[in-house]
């Protein structure tokens, strides 16, 4: 589900010289964490005191391919009661720059720890081997989620879509592990899945073979998990690569798909699988510069957040997301993703033993066929609605945080059309005037509001 974008940088006012002259932002837009502002039009104008300065940097950085969440089994659940109506609303309101306009999604692939239905993949076989995959079949589920990645392309068809897997059919692992006589199996199941989706005329951007693969689960989690070393996954990458482009198909592997404390995994799986440049990374150990460490010592690679939770209703911070969206791209990401794009207002979604916690940027309550678009939806359209495909990211100097969590954050980006995006996060309670430096024309002040996330159009 892509186009190929020609990057077309143009004068974007960027300037290297210190104007004397001021202007406001030509468009202001604003979430604020006591909810009174989501994604709506801000004043610029106020009799704030406090100051802050930032200055842009004219050199593009890396490409932005867009930010998103992840559909899974819950989701489309969720979504399948909804009235017709409500659901198209919905996929605007996500998938259309009305809406938030969303870019990069994740998919699973088979069953994850939010599937709220019965175990499954795609040839459970009732956990008797089928090492030929004569049972297999895209099954209820993966007919349900087929629908809804083909209606989100009747949104957008450009999207840059991203399908992950939990985990293989039981019958091919042993002690969480994969059962190596079935590697032959696994690679023609990942085939049996693309060539699925391309009978409909869908073709994955990209794969990876193994969510979290260092994850070690308890027992009830071992439905939707599975332990691969890198060794194993540079041989399964070379090997699932080369069935691909058997069949004909572009769908690219990515590496990795896991957090950032353990580099060294895809490290090995790129030296060693050479049709791999791409590496997927999560959010929950290792901190973000390990991305630009990575980059340093892999010149040309592009790398992706995949995964950071939602908990809104479980102590989530109001920064919390526009921080795993902006710091990924501040350290050379290419895009971010949250996880999960819908949960349920009881949470009762979960597989037994999953991410009963998570929560989605949509939220719904099953009791009456509702919907809420929560907190995270607005705070992830101060990106995604304005930041668009082919976007290059500006580095911006003078964001600081205090130990307390105070201060400032920014990111900035250049779209194709030569417009310049920044967003803001303001840690302070008080209001501040904050003067951009660097832009062609005129530094541009205007007030960003407390405890908000800011999007300036210039």
């Amino acid at each position: 589900m892509k186009l190929i974008h020609a990057l077309i940088i143009t004068t974007f006012g960027c300037s290297v010289s210190r104007a004397v002259t001021t202007a406001t932002p030509k468009e202001c837009f604003a979430t604020t964490e006591d909810r009174i502002k989501n994604l709506q039009p801000c004043s610029t104008t106020t009799d704030s005191q406090e100051t802050w300065t930032l200055n842009l940097d004219c050199e593009p950085l890396q490409a932005i391919d867009g930010f998103g969440a992840a559909w899974t089994d819950a989701t489309t659940f969720l979504f399948d009661q909804l009235s017709e109506s409500d659901q198209d609303k919905l996929m605007t309101d996500l998938f259309t720059t009305k809406g938030i306009g969303m870019e990069f999604m994740r998919m699973t692939i088979g069953q994850s720890d939010l599937t709220p239905d019965s175990r499954w993949s795609f040839d459970e076989n009732d956990g008797l081997p089928d090492k030929d995959l004569s049972n297999w079949s895209l099954t209820e589920q993966g007919e349900r989620m087929r629908k809804w990645i083909l209606r989100m392309g009747d949104y957008n068809p450009d999207i840059l879509l991203l399908g992950s897997q939990w985990s293989p059919p039981g019958w091919m692992k042993q002690n969480n592990n994969l059962r190596w006589e079935f590697r032959d199996s696994y690679v023609q199941y990942f085939v049996n899945f693309l060539q699925a989706y391309i009978t409909v005329g869908i073709e994955l951007d990209a794969i990876t073979l193994q969510n979290e693969p260092l994850h070690t689960a308890p027992l009830s989690g071992e439905a939707w998990t599975m332990f691969m070393d890198s060794e194993y996954a540079a041989i399964l990458s070379n090997a699932t690569f080369e069935a691909i482009r058997r069949e004909g198909l572009s769908t690219k592997i990515w590496a990795y798909d896991h957090n950032t404390d353990h580099p060294e995994y895809p490290q090995y799986v790129m030296d060693n699988s050479p049709s791999v440049d791409t590496v997927a990374w999560h959010c929950y150990g290792g901190g973000f510069s390990p991305l630009k460490d990575f980059a340093a010592a892999n010149p040309g690679v592009k790398q992706y957040m995949t995964e950071c939770w939602l908990h809104e209703t479980s102590g989530e911070g109001f920064f919390d997301l526009p921080q795993f969206i902006m710091r990924p791209i501040q350290n050379g990401a290419s895009g971010s993703l949250a996880w999960t794009l819908a949960g349920s207002v009881d949470l009762d979604v979960s597989y037994p033993g999953g991410c009963e916690q998570c929560t989605g940027i949509v939220q719904v309550n099953q009791k009456v066929a509702d919907y809420e678009l929560t907190g995270d939806y607005y705070k992830l359209g101060q990106f995604s609605k304005f930041v668009r495909k082919g976007a290059r990211y500006l580095h911006v100097d003078g964001d600081y945080v205090w130990d307390d969590g105070t201060g400032v954050e920014s990111a900035a980006f250049v779209n194709t059309d030569g417009s310049t995006v920044i967003v803001i996060m303001n840690k302070f309670q008080d209001d501040l005037t904050v003067t951009l430096g660097g832009v062609d024309g005129g530094d541009v002040v205007g007030v960003v509001q407390g405890r908000s996330v800011t999007t300036w159009l210039l």
